[in-house]
């Protein structure tokens, strides 16, 4: 018998495989340019979580065979070794995949010792919450690895109950945010119960830091190393304003690619650097500087200790409170005033553009471009006024949403209305031929100062 046949008329998993595969079949010569614009918006997205429900029943599939023993049954060293070759997986994503099946949910006969074979930690967590989600295709793979990696690293003193409570916030998170930002999350959420750790994690990277530029002999130098995220904030922080898309004089677009912007910035740096008495680029009256957002808590905590909120690095992702105290003490601190949402409090002025204060307070609420779904960062955006300043619209933070320069143009040129939400944040109306019931929406960027 081939190794693709099926028991016919069996179990209710072969039959939902054979009527999958059989609809896809029906779908292959399918003219995709015939789908009209809601149509294929609508089908990417079933298409996603179709994805992703295929691999929960494809990891329970490879748990019960790892349960079975059957990769050595069929001569395999393992179940990681027989899945490279019946998959022709790389070793390392099939030994993850044995991994996460396992975690997703243990057998139910699993050993004392099982977890020595899939973790270094105890047995005492798993993830029957990302399984749930992965299952109903909330949540992908992707995230499901990123949960578990988290939940490796929390502290080994969680009692179950804490533990089941952190995997259904992290799976949570899931369904909200993509796996970097679930991944900044969950260092956020290691904080919150262990101070240690994320400092810890921090002395580590710091240690690791290298640089290196390597002559290739080809006209070329190859530059490569690492940076621990504070140090790398202080870089981007001065290589993001001369990194910013450059559109001609007569409007054409840049096209410099994303990396080419940032090489051109990295020599820019440089030069200016050299010249005697260069200064750096001010933007929105603001020296490019390193931006921590902090709440007072975590400035006057104790070393150690837990329940605080981490601080949050402007360009992403957080940083411990320890971490944040010692910047703390070589730098300006500008207090922001905030009810708690975390809106800043009105500093409104009356004039046009903004004034570093208003800008300071624009991104603590905003945190970068508003628009949904861009994450573009502050550097690169400008204080759009809601009410346009000629039709009347004060210069207030109530009036003002920091927008990157694209979204900039979509909002005046393509029918999109920015509104308050009721918690103070901006929210964005779209045009109707988007949306005909006009539901606002808002960028989902998650905050980490925010605290438990």
């Amino acid at each position: 018998m081939s190794s693709e046949s099926f028991t016919r008329g069996g179990h209710p998993v072969v039959t939902a495989v054979e009527v999958v595969s059989a609809a896809l079949d029906q779908a292959f010569d399918a003219d995709v340019w015939a789908l009209s614009d809601d149509d294929l918006s609508a089908v990417l997205g079933k298409l996603e979580a179709l994805a992703a429900r295929q691999a929960e029943l494809s990891l329970r599939v490879v748990r019960e065979a790892d349960a079975r023993d059957l990769g050595r049954r069929m001569g395999a060293t393992s179940t990681a070794a027989w899945l490279r070759h019946r998959l022709r997986l790389r070793p390392g994503d099939a030994r993850t995949r044995v991994t996460l099946a396992n975690r997703l949910e243990p057998p139910a006969d699993a050993p004392a010792d099982w977890a020595a074979n899939v973790s270094s930690r105890s047995a005492s967590w798993s993830m029957p919450a990302t399984a749930a989600a992965l299952a109903r295709g909330a949540c992908s793979v992707e995230h499901a690895s990123v949960i578990a990696k988290t939940m490796a690293a929390l502290p080994v003193s969680l009692s179950a109950e804490q533990l089941q409570v952190g995997e259904e916030q992290l799976a949570g998170w899931a369904t909200e945010f993509d796996p970097g930002e679930v991944a900044n999350l969950g260092r956020s959420l290691i904080h919150l119960l262990d101070a240690d750790t994320l400092e810890d994690r921090e002395q580590h990277a710091y240690g690791r830091r290298s640089f290196a530029l390597v002559d290739r002999g080809d006209g070329s130098t190859r530059m490569s190393g690492q940076l621990d995220n504070e140090s790398a904030a202080i870089v981007r922080a001065a290589l993001d304003p001369l990194a910013a898309p450059a559109p001609a004089a007569d409007g054409e677009p840049d096209r410099r690619t994303g990396g080419q912007r940032m090489a051109d910035a990295l020599v820019e740096l440089a030069r200016r650097a050299l010249d005697v008495g260069e200064t750096m680029p001010a933007g929105h009256a603001v020296r490019p500087h390193v931006s921590v957002l902090v709440r007072l808590d975590g400035l006057v905590a104790k070393a150690g200790e837990s329940g605080v909120a981490p601080g949050e690095l402007a360009s992403g992702g957080p940083i411990s409170a320890a971490a944040a105290r010692r910047i703390s003490c070589h730098a300006g601190i500008c207090r922001v005033l905030t009810d708690p949402a975390g809106v800043p409090l009105d500093v409104g002025r009356e004039q046009r553009l903004v004034t570093a204060g208003q800008w300071t307070a624009l991104t603590a609420r905003d945190g970068g471009c508003a628009f949904p779904g861009c994450t573009r960062p502050a550097s690169w955006c400008i204080a759009h006024h809601r009410v346009h300043w000629a039709d009347g619209g004060p210069t207030d933070l109530h009036n003002l949403v920091l927008l990157c320069g694209y979204h900039h143009r979509v909002v005046h040129h393509h029918g999109w209305d920015v509104v308050l939400g009721e918690d103070g944040h901006p929210e964005f109306v779209p045009p109707p031929w988007i949306d005909p019931d006009r539901i606002p929406r808002r960028n989902t960027r998650p905050r980490h100062t925010r605290g438990p």
